[in-house]
């Protein structure tokens, strides 16, 4: 008996220590042309634990319709890194959409539980690096007008539901003489374990309510039809 209370104390003070660590995740998009790179960093335990996402190829093929996708996954400070490749065909992409979709409609007030859990994330850097130009001048300086308002929407946005606590560097390069296409963003936020797992818990519980209602509506149907 004592062994069994022992490692229940255990496991819960283990849980709590999990609970209360924070993690650091900072989102890397670099686009020069026609290069396009993705790379999602996770840090947690003080920087030890570090696991990162690498998506360096994005690919549109003309041949058969379809998107490629090479993304490589490492664990840092250690030799394993598996690189895959994907293909995404234009109804596979919408069935994600619609799968996507879906979720939001399942999951009862969804948006509240969303807010919820941004207001405990902390934005401690934010870069965002563009360079532009059709090489013609009127034409730039209508993108690069409709690219500042881009970039301070999103800002608005994040700063609206999360905790902006670096100042933000924006810029926008305008090339009037060349056609260029380049930009350059990062993003750093920090979060505690435990609030993503409560919005998980959350999520889950308000999906269930949802398939709760639809079981009490449907026996309520055949209650009515005489079953």
């Amino acid at each position: 008996m004592l062994k069994i209370v022992a490692a229940a104390i255990v496991v819960l003070f283990l849980f709590l220590m999990l609970a209360m660590m924070k993690l650091s995740v900072t989102i890397f998009f670099q686009h020069a042309q026609d290069d396009d790179e993705w790379k999602i960093t996770f840090r947690t335990l003080f920087g030890i634990v570090r696991y990162t996402i690498h998506i360096p190829l994005v690919k549109v093929e003309i041949t058969s319709p379809g998107i490629v996708i090479a993304h490589k996954k490492s664990m840092e400070n250690t030799a394993n890194s598996k690189e895959k490749r994907s293909k995404y065909t234009p109804k596979e992409i919408m069935n994600i959409f619609r799968k996507a979709r879906e979720f939001t409609e399942r999951v009862v007030h969804l948006y509240d539980v969303m807010k919820k859990f941004f207001r405990h994330v902390s934005i401690t850097k934010f870069e965002w690096q563009t360079k532009i130009g059709i090489g013609d001048a009127a034409a730039t300086g209508m993108i690069v007008g409709l690219g500042w308002s881009l970039k301070y929407s999103v800002l608005a946005i994040c700063s609206k539901y999360m905790k902006l606590k670096a100042t933000p560097m924006i810029t926008i390069i305008p090339s009037f003489h060349q056609a260029v296409s380049e930009t350059k963003f990062i993003c750093m936020i920090h979060f505690r374990i435990g609030h993503a797992m409560l919005a998980g818990i959350r999520v889950v519980k308000h999906w269930r309510g949802n398939r709760l209602s639809e079981i009490k509506t449907f026996a309520t149907q055949k209650a009515n039809e005489g079953y």
